[in-house]
């Protein structure tokens, strides 16, 4: 391994997780159980495994595997975090979803996409927050209620 790219793996390791961490800030200050720490980490660990299946072969089924391979494990994560409370409503489901994108987000830093990685962390961080502006309130008429209701049995 050469110190150019060893740079360059560096770089897109701390952007992956700083744009994991905004993800998980927005979390956190939804009082999830997911935060800074967790899809900072996620995101990051996603560029890594793509970043260094990507350098040790050219063949891109290899790649490809790996790329499949990230978001089979997170769905063990994912499961863990969604459940249906005592009142039967799901909860969860958002943070796994947003930890699913952040996934992608690093995944994509590691195959060089930057401005696709920094376009997906705003659109997450976008859709994340949707439920706290009074317009969006205001024309689905869902007041405080949260989406989540719908998944109600």
């Amino acid at each position: 391994m050469d110190l150019k790219f060893e740079l360059l793996l560096s770089g897109k390791l701390l952007l992956a997780l700083f744009f994991g961490a905004l993800i998980g800030f927005e979390r956190e200050t939804a009082h999830k159980d997911a935060g800074v720490r967790t899809f900072g980490v996620l995101c990051m660990a996603s560029c890594l495994f793509v970043a260094v299946a990507s350098h040790l072969t050219d063949d891109k089924s290899a790649i490809a595997r790996m790329l499949a391979a990230i978001p089979a494990g997170l769905g063990f994560i994912g499961a863990g975090l969604a459940f249906k409370d005592s009142s039967k409503s799901m909860q969860g489901l958002t943070t796994s979803t947003a930890l699913w994108a952040a996934s992608a987000i690093g995944s994509a830093l590691a195959l060089d996409m930057f401005l696709l990685s920094f376009l997906a962390t705003v659109l997450t961080l976008f859709i994340l927050s949707i439920n706290k502006f009074g317009w969006y309130k205001k024309i689905l008429k869902i007041g405080s209620q949260s989406d989540q209701n719908i998944y109600k049995k």
